[in-house]
């Protein structure tokens, strides 16, 4: 083939591919923008799909290390009743069933072990318990966060969370781009070699910048808590954006999924936010006497 015609069809090729990522990256936005401004049903449907999808991911990812699979029935299911019992719990309808779903898990794995002839069984129980760990503690922690903005009246409220996942956005656009452009020192080049130190204070700075505009529009809470906020998010995002890297590398995979096409799957679009979450709750808590004092 002509050197022309074949630089045509790469070029044609890219522009197909980039018009693509950024289709289905916009539709992923739409989305998850509609599960937070939507409302608490919403909220339930996104992000119960999202955490369906995740679980079945990570246990596709690493059942590769064991003989036999991991029963990803079992640990999806398990996974979503947990979520859904944490919004039982915060609407008050039943506040047992939390904890009981938590307990009647862990007591089944207890049980598959003594019961279930498997030299790995303990290989697939560590995985099990993790997967729930990693996943489905963040997502149900990401919902009483959503109860935290007015905690007198225990209502689902936006604001919380639309401000975790616009601090992560803008805190991811800006390392890549930052550290695309002025990038020369590797962060830690073992996990993920593209990543810049350059890019990591790119994004710490512009999501401290971001934080602003929240404090002007969102003043019920001082400018300090929002900076506070958004430097956690930043930090934990980062982690957490190299764990999961770390998690692909371990496994030899690319990405965690084909769901988005241009973006990986799930895992790959969620990553920052699986670290984050935990760490913002944290966050909250040493500073529960702060929110206690704020009406909305």
């Amino acid at each position: 083939m002509p050197y022309r015609l074949r630089f045509l069809k790469d070029v044609d090729l890219n522009t197909k591919n980039l018009l693509t990522r950024a289709g289905a990256g916009i539709i992923y936005i739409v989305v998850l923008l509609g599960g937070i401004l939507g409302g608490k049903y919403s909220f339930l449907i996104v992000f119960g799909t999202i955490l369906g999808f995740g679980l079945y991911e990570f246990y596709n990812a690493v059942e590769k290390n064991t003989s036999h699979a991991i029963s990803k029935i079992f640990n999806i299911a398990s996974g979503i009743i947990i979520f859904l019992s944490a919004y039982l719990y915060l609407e008050n309808i039943n506040a047992y069933l939390f904890p009981a779903t938590s307990l009647t898990y862990m007591l089944a794995l207890t049980a598959s072990a003594v019961l279930i002839n498997r030299d790995d069984i303990f290989h697939a129980i560590i995985y099990s318990v993790f997967g729930q760990i990693y996943i489905t503690l963040p997502l149900s922690l990401l919902m009483l966060l959503s109860y935290q903005y007015n905690i007198w009246a225990k209502e689902y409220h936006y604001l919380l969370v639309l401000a975790i996942f616009v601090f992560i956005w803008v805190n991811d656009t800006a390392a890549y781009f930052m550290g695309s452009l002025f990038g020369k020192h590797k962060l830690i080049e073992r996990i993920s070699p593209k990543k810049s130190v350059e890019g990591f204070f790119s994004g710490i700075i512009f999501t401290l910048l971001a934080s602003l505009i929240f404090a002007h529009y969102y003043s019920q809470y001082p400018l300090n808590f929002w900076l506070g906020f958004a430097l956690v998010i930043s930090l934990f995002g980062t982690i957490g954006d190299l764990f999961e890297s770390l998690i692909k590398r371990t496994y030899g995979i690319k990405d965690a999924g084909n769901l988005i096409p241009g973006h990986g799957g799930i895992l790959d679009r969620i990553d920052s936010l699986l670290i984050a979450i935990p760490a913002i709750y944290l966050y909250l808590i040493l500073f529960a006497q702060l929110i206690d004092g704020i009406q909305p």
